[in-house]
């Protein structure tokens, strides 16, 4: 309990800086930055550490499931398929570069395959989703490596480079000659993370926002087959030996968080949400969002990292170009 009280103290604080102090910055960022700014300082108390943990995964994925009502697939397919087909084409880039960049520089496989599907997806949780998927059920992957410091890294590395671009694109827009709705797309195909997605269209401009959020969602949408995929793989590749210390019953191809968001998906596509709860429930998801990323947050340390992580990134700064050039040639060739 007392770590899931400091969680929520640092996310719900974040939040309600953010929206009342800091205009244009998300909560959820802000809740990261101040989660590894505790722990490289050394102000996580030993107490705290468990309920930490907890926070970071179980409250994590309770928050996809409702970021899942927010999605409406007529909102996407309403993009036209120039876009979908955008967001797809840079995706597959962005997954596979960074992969094959991770594993030139030596990381672990499923550390590689972490940081591909943060970069190319959603940021810090689709980190977590790779990792529920890769996880054997004891906090390991299948080949009895641990997993939380590869999601520590994976996750301060994609964190690290998508603010940068999320600083970056709204300024490089304009010389590039792209007008309010080819940035929208191309922010929303080419930053990492949901909240920084919104800052970086906020900056460009409101069409430009309102466009990049839903190209964005529609990136978000691919999680779910993306998880499913890393699992099949994963007990695939497993499945041709044994694995030393691997006890209990095999965790299933799709986490159960995954369905829970595909059901919400569906449920906000073909029933709908009322419009009474709308506001509430989008609240409540950026809120657990935000205690889960403050968190996930404290399980960075970014001296270490900078000491350690030079590979990572490296990694992680080859798939942020090759995910916002793959975006912007996309863009300029299907959409402006």
């Amino acid at each position: 309990m007392p770590g899931i009280v400091l969680a929520f103290v640092i996310g719900v604080g974040s939040y309600v800086l953010a929206d009342r102090y800091i205009p244009g910055v998300s909560g959820i960022l802000l809740a990261i930055v101040i989660g590894i700014a505790v722990r490289s300082f050394g102000w996580v108390p030993w107490w705290a550490e468990v309920g930490l943990k907890l926070s970071a995964k179980t409250l994590l994925r309770l928050g996809i499931v409702l970021f899942g009502l927010q999605l409406v697939l007529g909102d996407i397919l309403a993009l036209g398929w120039e876009v979908v087909t955008v967001v797809v084409i840079t995706v597959v880039a962005s997954f596979f570069g960074t992969w094959a960049a991770a594993r030139m520089l030596r990381l672990g496989g499923s550390d590689a395959i972490m940081l591909a599907t943060g970069t190319s997806i959603c940021g810090a949780s689709a980190v977590a989703g790779a990792a529920a998927a890769l996880d054997r059920g004891d906090g390991k992957d299948r080949s009895g490596r641990d997993l939380d410091s590869g999601v520590a890294a994976a996750i301060a590395v994609v964190t690290l480079w998508g603010t940068v671009a999320m600083l970056s694109l709204p300024f490089l827009a304009g010389p590039l000659g792209l007008d309010q709705h080819t940035a929208g797309v191309w922010i929303g195909a080419g930053v990492h993370e949901v909240g920084q997605v919104v800052a970086a269209g906020g900056i460009a401009g409101a069409t430009a926002m309102s466009v990049a959020v839903t190209v964005k969602l529609a990136r978000v949408v691919l999680l779910a087959p993306a998880v499913a995929g890393i699992s099949l793989w994963s007990g695939r590749r497993s499945a041709g030996g044994s694995v030393s210390g691997t006890t209990g019953s095999r965790p299933p191809i799709v986490p159960g968080f995954v369905l829970g968001f595909l059901a919400a998906v569906l449920f906000a596509t073909f029933v709908g949400v009322p419009d009474a709860a709308a506001g509430y429930l989008e609240t409540a998801a950026t809120l657990l969002l935000s205690v889960a990323m403050a968190a996930v947050g404290t399980g960075v340390d970014l001296p270490a990292l900078l000491r350690r992580g030079g590979p990572a990134l490296v990694a992680g700064l080859m798939g942020t170009l090759v995910t916002v050039g793959v975006a912007l040639g996309a863009v300029l060739v299907l959409v402006a």
